[in-house]
């Protein structure tokens, strides 16, 4: 019996016979190769003379810059990323630049992200140059730069990179604007990993550099930077999103030198010779400028924290500071300044200087016009003026400090002093020479005990108060000659008050003279009259001043320190201080050219007194050196006698110690309001307002 035929399936109809399939083989084997074999061509530069020329045309158009590439061009595609690299790549510079190229290298590699190019957003993700070079340089005229190119979006677009690899490259950067040229050798030192150095010549200094940067997909890019110079050493570190994106970057900056005016040099800020720096602060890029934040060092001794922006847009450079210490030493202040301590020759004959107190700085119009700024500053304590503890020792330092176009002005600025505070507005016009300066500084009312501690006055029983105002205008080179050439007023007014005597040593008479002629009490030593022994011989016969008086307190009814000042002379205009027992008249003059003074004050009691009469004193010396003296006595002088001319006792010397009670006591109600008494008006021309002064 015969087996049935076998029937296919009623699915499948036409049935694959062995036969077909193996034909079938070869065309699958080719749809696999073919781009597999594409792949390798592209990986291995066989599609240079393809990749080329769209490459070249893309990138030329994108950057706005002349591309050529004299090499090969590999192409890797993997499902997640696109790497493209070219041999021999040049990038054409700006037409004013020097160098040819911008960029010439002799391998780029460009890595894209697969899922950055189908979300849209292109540009490389990693960035590979090596053997090279790369010209970075600004226009002399403008301050244009040559790598600002086109291709801020697009394929070309490198603010994304976020890894760079670079070996055996060389970075150039010129700036003739600036007098900025430096170039640094680049060598690769791992993934990611770059380490550089050179050499740099930026205003005038030759700086050694050094540092390294890392990078790496998904992490901030971190750099660190080292310059060094004979008297700088600039540190800079800090990361950001992208190598090059630095605008935003956290940035931390540190400088240390022995002259602060060698750092502001590199900003072409013009100072004088400053104390050495130890400075770090955090940097941001502003439009324009710098922004330093959080400063914190030392200049000299000061302390020195605050912020302050560099702005440099203008024909000038700006600053904008707000800065502030713990503790001010002067000396550090007046060198930042431009103040130093001067000497003013002397009188005689040769180059005796003598020492001065007036401090002195050159006004030059190229100097105070070469930077603008405005910093405020405060200063909890002063040191290097007063001793430790004194109620002289100043404190509290607040001012503001404005130099516009040449105009200098210190307003306002006010510090603390022996329970008051002082004041003062100085402006200095530097724009035409000689220079313009004025100065108005005031004395609020001050408890005179702790100001005039050192007159030997006791500040626990001293109640007066003192107030005063300085008002000088003048024109020089230098700031001594503006004071040399000053017009003005200056006045020191006394209220009513009690002024209480302090003990004074033998090494104190001079304070203790000038403080019993100006106040109308005895030091105790006998030094205050006329002649020590009078005063002895009337403690002796009971008919002088009681010697348990030396010490107490007196009673101030008012008093008015004042001078006119014309040409640099101060002249006495009027010294009139009225007390219980003693009407003080001075005259005289100082010399703010010199600082010589030249004054004598001379003490008339109210009450008959033999042997009470204080003697006149005379103030010479300099300001830095003062002297207080008695005035000599004569008791002996020539004298002719019957044809003959003989030394005779002097009558007038010799009974000098008797005070015939001559003074009048002023009206200090008007003296102080700005008038005078008509006995004032009789004896000689009337005293200048007190109130005017101070006004």
């Amino acid at each position: 019996m015969t087996a049935p035929p076998h029937l296919p399936p009623s699915g499948d109809p036409h049935p694959a016979t062995p036969r077909a399939t193996r034909r079938r083989r070869p065309l699958l084997w080719t749809a696999l190769a073919v781009p597999l074999l594409g792949w390798a061509g592209l990986a291995a530069g066989l599609g240079t003379a393809l990749l080329r020329e769209p490459i070249e045309r893309r990138a030329s158009a994108a950057l706005g810059r002349a591309v050529a590439i004299d090499g090969d061009v590999r192409l890797l595609v993997t499902p997640f990323s696109l790497q493209l690299a070219a041999d021999d790549v040049r990038i054409a510079n700006a037409a004013w630049a020097q160098a040819p190229d911008l960029l010439n290298v002799r391998a780029l590699t460009a890595r894209f992200s697969t899922f950055d190019l189908l979300m849209g957003r292109a540009g490389p993700r990693a960035l590979g140059l090596r053997g090279g070079t790369l010209d970075l340089e600004r226009q002399a005229s403008t301050g244009a730069a040559n790598w600002k190119l086109g291709g801020k979006d697009g394929l070309f677009a490198v603010a994304g990179v976020q890894r760079v690899d670079a070996d055996d490259l060389v970075l150039r950067y010129r700036d003739e604007r600036e007098g900025i040229e430096s170039w640094l050798k680049l060598v690769g030192s791992g993934p990611g990993a770059v380490r550089f150095a050179g050499r740099a010549s930026l205003a005038g200094d030759a700086f050694r550099m050094n540092g390294s940067s890392n990078s790496a997909e998904g992490q901030p890019f971190r750099f660190a930077l080292r310059a060094g110079a004979e008297t700088l050493d600039l540190r800079l570190e800090g990361e950001s999103d992208s190598p090059f994106r630095l605008a935003g970057a956290d940035l931390r900056v540190g400088a240390r030198g022995p002259d602060l005016a060698a750092l502001a040099a590199l900003a072409r800020i013009d100072l004088p010779a400053a104390p050495s720096f130890a400075l770090t602060a955090r940097l941001a890029q502003r439009r324009g400028g710098w922004h330093f934040s959080r400063i914190a060092g030392q200049l000299g001794e000061t302390d020195l924290s605050g912020s302050l922006t560099l702005e440099q847009r203008g024909a000038r450079p700006r600053v904008v500071a707000s800065l502030a210490s713990e503790a001010l030493h002067l000396a550090d202040g007046m060198a930042v300044l431009g103040l130093r301590t001067a000497t003013s020759p002397s009188d005689g004959e040769g180059p005796q200087p003598v020492a001065s107190l007036l401090p002195d700085a050159t006004l030059s119009p190229g100097a105070l016009r070469s930077f603008d700024a405005v910093v405020d500053y405060k200063a909890e304590q002063i040191e290097g003026v007063g001793d430790a503890g004194s109620a002289l020792k100043p404190a509290h330092l607040a001012m503001r400090l404005a130099l516009i176009d040449g105009r200098f002005m210190l307003s306002p600025a006010s510090v603390d002093l022996a329970g008051g505070f002082v004041s003062s507005d100085i402006y200095i016009d530097a724009r035409q020479g000689p220079a313009l300066a004025r100065y108005d500084i005031r004395l609020s009312p001050t408890p005179m005990g702790p100001l005039l501690a050192g007159w030997g006055l006791a500040p626990r029983e001293t109640t007066a108060l003192a107030r005063g105002r300085i008002q000088l205008s003048g024109r020089g080179e230098t700031l001594r000659e503006t004071l040399g050439h000053a017009a003005g007023r200056i006045a020191l007014v006394l209220p009513a008050g009690r002024v209480g005597m302090a003990q004074a040593s033998e090494s104190e008479l001079d304070m203790t003279n000038l403080r019993a002629a100006m106040f109308g009490t005895r030091s105790g030593n006998g030094v205050d009259s006329t002649g020590g022994i009078f005063w002895r011989l009337g403690q002796r016969l009971g008919i002088g001043g009681d010697g348990e008086a030396a010490n107490n307190a007196t009673h101030l009814n008012c008093g008015l320190i004042a001078f006119s000042v014309r040409d640099g002379l101060a002249t006495a205009d009027p010294i009139l201080i009225d007390t219980d027992g003693h009407v003080l008249t001075g005259r005289g003059e100082f010399d703010l050219r010199g600082e010589r003074l030249d004054l004598r004050l001379q003490a008339q009691g109210k009450s008959r007194e033999w042997f009470g009469r204080p003697a006149p004193i005379l103030i010479g010396g300099t300001l830095a050196a003062p002297t207080v003296l008695r005035e000599p006595v004569d008791l002996f002088r020539p004298q002719r006698l019957f044809g003959l001319s003989m030394m005779l006792p002097d009558v007038r010397a010799i009974f000098g110690f008797v005070d015939p009670d001559e003074a009048q006591a002023p009206a200090c109600g008007t003296l102080l309001r700005g008038g005078a008494t008509a006995d004032a008006a009789q004896a000689g021309p009337a005293p200048k307002p007190a109130e005017l002064a101070l006004r």
